[in-house]
């Protein structure tokens, strides 16, 4: 079953501040993007990579990158788009067709760990679509416009998504198809799933698979990746 896995990175990294896009902060002298592309290259699972990053940064990996790219499955450098469905969907087309099963993932997630990554492909051979994520621990407040607390939000069954989200890749192609023109805005591509009415299955992950988004994740990920 071929496997091919869309890494994100088109986003403008906006929480980080300074000139330098996230994916390409550097952790232990090697840049994000590159750390997150040996967890999914280094599993034989995976059959291809897809790489979408901005314009300018496209070209620049091309120049740079290219040989170590190819040599870590990278097959294509797609372009993104506006908005992250519209970069997801430039990679989803840049999928080989023969492709079963597409994990996407965000690009400045590079701690996942390579039994999540299976044990994701496992649930969608299985269910057809699932996502990583870890069990919810604090305690979560709803609010009014005030800031005055409405009330308290059970968390027994509560959810924070992570990425590899994997779908049947006919499955997600239909998916994107859908709503290509509709003025939404998803945050993830399971909300377009749920949306399109497919039911998404939990796979449960740890709190270790971060999201680079401020200076502060970069020190955690320095730590994670040392020990």
């Amino acid at each position: 079953m071929k496997v091919s896995a869309i890494l994100v990175g088109a986003g403008l990294g906006l929480r980080m501040g300074g000139a330098i896009k996230k994916p390409f902060m550097q952790i232990h002298g090697k840049p994000i993007f590159l750390h997150t592309i040996e967890r999914f290259s280094q599993n034989d699972k995976i059959n291809e990579i897809i790489l979408v990053v901005g314009e300018d940064e496209a070209k620049s990996l091309r120049e740079q990158w290219q040989i170590t790219l190819e040599a870590g499955k990278v097959k294509k450098i797609v372009t993104g788009g506006k908005l992250r469905q519209d970069s997801v969907y430039n990679g989803l087309c840049q999928t080989d067709p023969d492709a079963e099963i597409v994990l996407i993932h965000d690009v400045v997630r590079p701690l996942v760990r390579k039994e999540h990554i299976e044990a994701v492909i496992n649930k969608v051979k299985e269910c057809h679509a699932a996502i990583l994520a870890s069990p919810m621990k604090a305690t979560v407040k709803e609010s009014g416009d005030n800031l005055c607390i409405r009330r308290t939000v059970p968390r027994n069954n509560l959810w924070m998504a992570q990425t590899p989200q994997g779908f049947e890749r006919k499955l997600i192609l239909k998916v994107f198809n859908q709503f290509k023109d509709a003025d939404i805005e998803f945050t993830d591509d399971a909300q377009m799933a749920e949306k399109a009415g497919y039911p998404v299955y939990i796979v449960p992950g740890t709190d270790e698979n971060i999201k680079i988004t401020t200076p502060e994740d970069i020190r955690i990920a320095e730590a994670l990746l040392g020990q």
